[in-house]
């Protein structure tokens, strides 16, 4: 009897952990700090003698991580109009491991017209940062603590959104714009389809921009309005358009700078070409990434921590595509 009682008493034990675990807690708003070397910054302290710090000096907009006052590592970030404060961190238990992860998310600016926000987010495998790594990236076009990472049945599901300008996938009105979203999960410092969740789109007709205006600052957006009535299903080809024309290959070399990598591509019986993906909103040689086995396309700007073990020696398909004239690379695994 007793050992029954303490069976269930380490049971229950166990999934309060892992429930907390999987909790996402978000941390307080960044404070004004002073860092040397820095003109200006904003920090958001942690447990464990932890700062995170978005600091601007003339030539470069950065992330810090300091543990027990010393700087342990730094990433590129983005201060738009020289903006410091507009960044927030979270912790959880995104790949359930029962271990946390934290969550850097910046706010990269907001466009004129519909005032789209750019956000760019920044997952690191360990908030106590014993040894630092360079955060897996990507970027997503509205985002909310709660409706970007989304908690349900106790795993947390990454929405990722972008806005498509297209045609109605069921032929019922002419072209529009859209705000779609994908599901992920993060497993292994990448992030993975999650593919009994399919691709859904909203179209932006009045009554979505009212909602919007309404509750932009709300922390469920962007699930929230995707969760809407109107919101459909649609397949790969709303985001990219139709394909004109792919070559097969191998990459056969990758390179990464702060804002980039360069991707090597010999398309089989060809010579090798080099791509360049961006890791910033601007025009580029390469504007998609995708997984020919799943049929997803990764979130815009997304780089692994270390992408040259990602993609180096892959095989891999390079698609062009109608009305943009723009490459998507996808691999083949």
């Amino acid at each position: 009897m007793i050992r029954r009682v303490l069976l269930v008493l380490i049971l229950v034990l166990a999934a309060t952990a892992h429930a907390q675990a999987s909790k996402l807690t978000k941390f307080g708003a960044p404070v004004s700090a002073s860092v040397e070397g820095y003109n200006k910054g904003h920090c958001i302290v942690l447990p464990k003698n932890v700062r995170i710090c978005k600091l601007l000096s003339d030539d470069k907009d950065t992330f810090l991580v300091q543990r027990n006052g010393k700087s342990v590592g730094t990433w590129p970030g983005t201060a738009s109009l020289g903006e410091t404060s507009d960044f927030e961190v979270l912790t959880g238990d995104l790949d359930n491991d029962r271990k946390p992860e934290l969550i850097v998310a910046n706010h990269d600016g907001t466009s004129n017209g519909i005032a789209v926000d750019y956000w760019t987010i920044f997952i690191c495998p360990d908030p106590e940062f014993h040894n630092f790594s360079a955060p897996l990236t990507f970027s997503v076009e509205e985002y909310g603590s709660f409706g970007t990472f989304v908690t349900s049945g106790g795993r947390v599901n990454i929405l990722t959104t972008s806005w498509v300008y297209n045609e109605d996938p069921k032929h019922r009105r002419g072209e529009g714009m859209y705000l779609v979203g994908q599901w992920w999960r993060y497993k292994s410092g990448e992030l993975r389809p999650l593919l009994e969740r399919p691709i859904i789109a909203r179209r932006f007709l009045f009554s979505f921009a009212n909602e919007r205006g309404e509750t932009v600052n709300f922390n469920r957006v962007p699930f929230q309005w995707l969760s809407h009535r109107n919101t459909e299903s649609v397949n790969t080809e709303f985001i990219t358009r139709r394909s004109t024309s792919s070559k097969y290959g191998v990459i056969e070399a990758v390179t990464r700078d702060k804002e980039s990598i360069r991707v090597v591509f010999k398309p089989d019986g060809e010579q090798s070409v080099t791509l360049v993906y961006a890791a910033t909103y601007r025009d580029d040689e390469l504007d998609y990434l995708g997984n020919a086995a799943t049929g997803r396309v990764y979130p815009k700007n997304y780089l692994p921590s270390k992408p040259e073990t990602w993609l180096k020696n892959k095989r891999a398909t390079l698609r062009s595509y109608e009305g943009n004239g723009r490459d998507g690379l996808w691999l083949d695994h």
